[in-house]
């Protein structure tokens, strides 16, 4: 008959629980890859179409405004897109 300290690991903290299914293996997206996106859907398509204009030679004042319109829209596309991938619920 062996005591409740002996055999392998006597004396050792218990391993802790293994985390939920639902964490191991998930799917769904953390706040960086959010980011990530807002980042890509909201900046970069400003940020090019101000670069592309100021290429062409358009003055930095329409081509600034046109840009920063674009991001203006793309901040409300942004919320959508965010639904229909499935990141976020509905309300």
């Amino acid at each position: 008959m062996t005591g409740p300290t002996a055999g392998p690991g006597a004396g050792e903290a218990p391993e802790p629980p293994a985390p939920p299914p639902a964490a191991q293996g998930s799917r769904e997206p953390g706040i960086g890859a959010i980011a990530a996106l807002a980042f890509a859907v909201v900046l970069v398509p400003g940020i090019l179409l101000y670069a592309v204009l100021r290429a062409v030679g358009l003055e930095i004042g329409p081509a600034g405004l046109l840009g920063l319109a674009l991001m203006f829209g793309c901040v409300v596309i942004y919320p959508v897109l965010l639904r229909r991938l499935g990141w976020v619920g509905r309300r």
